[in-house]
């Protein structure tokens, strides 16, 4: 059985917080906030050299001022704010990928600006929840065949 883009995407949002078995986004809604931040933290930071980075450092200061964010790499926390931040930019990552099937298209149409947005970029309207939430139903309608 095939499965859904979101059941893909949980799926690979789980695997990279470290929670087994994350089926659905309630497994994820579950877990504690606090562990959660520290993964992301650890997940952003990972310095592997054949790993590519979950987010530019650009994407990140979006979020987390530059300063603030060296920080939080030392303290090894996010406070709520940054990981819900954080968490919607890699969510809109790896909804891209999955949807372009190639990092490098999924990046150039996060960085792009589109019409549809007002002349923005998909990572900067996705800065808030509306924005988010506009920006993650438009690659779903992309994934379902309608024009990007």
């Amino acid at each position: 059985m095939d499965l859904s883009l979101d059941d893909r995407l949980t799926g690979s949002l789980g695997g990279m917080l470290g929670i087994k078995g994350a089926a659905d986004a309630l497994a994820l809604a579950r877990s504690d906030r606090q562990r959660l931040g520290a993964r992301l933290l650890h997940a952003l930071t990972a310095d592997t050299p054949s790993a590519k980075p979950l987010l530019a450092p650009a994407d990140v200061y979006r979020v987390v001022p530059r300063r603030t964010w060296i920080r939080r790499k030392s303290e090894g926390t996010l406070t709520g704010a940054e990981f819900d931040g954080l968490y919607r930019l890699v969510r809109l990552q790896m909804l891209a990928e999955l949807v372009f099937h190639d990092s490098q298209r999924a990046q150039g149409w996060l960085h792009s600006p589109k019409a549809r947005l007002g002349g923005a970029t998909p990572m900067d309207f996705s800065s808030d929840s509306l924005g988010f939430d506009a920006v993650q139903a438009w690659l779903h309608e992309i994934d379902q065949g309608f024009f990007a």
